[in-house]
């Protein structure tokens, strides 16, 4: 992973409107819009550290412990396929 591939998966990433149900439910940001959750999802990779997304098959993993969230993003077509937030270890 580098800052430019970042920055595009950041530009470019989709959902479905299921998916943004979805989504709200997992992250506990019912109240938002479709369009403020995609600004929180793109803000929240951005936040992410380098060293903190892993890339584990067709999947990246976006750790991010300033949002509290976990996002799993296909590498191949940039769709979030899940967002939780992490349990405290």
């Amino acid at each position: 992973m580098n800052t430019t591939l970042k920055t595009q998966i950041a530009n470019e990433f989709k959902n479905t409107v299921l998916g943004f149900v979805r989504i709200k439910r997992n992250l506990n940001i019912n109240h938002f819009s479709n369009a403020e959750t995609e600004a929180y999802l793109k803000e929240t990779i951005l936040s992410t550290p380098l060293e903190a997304i892993e890339k584990n098959g067709k999947n990246y993993y976006f750790k991010c412990l300033k949002n509290n969230a976990l996002l799993t993003i296909n590498s191949y077509t940039l769709t979030v396929i899940t967002a939780k937030q992490m349990t405290k270890d």
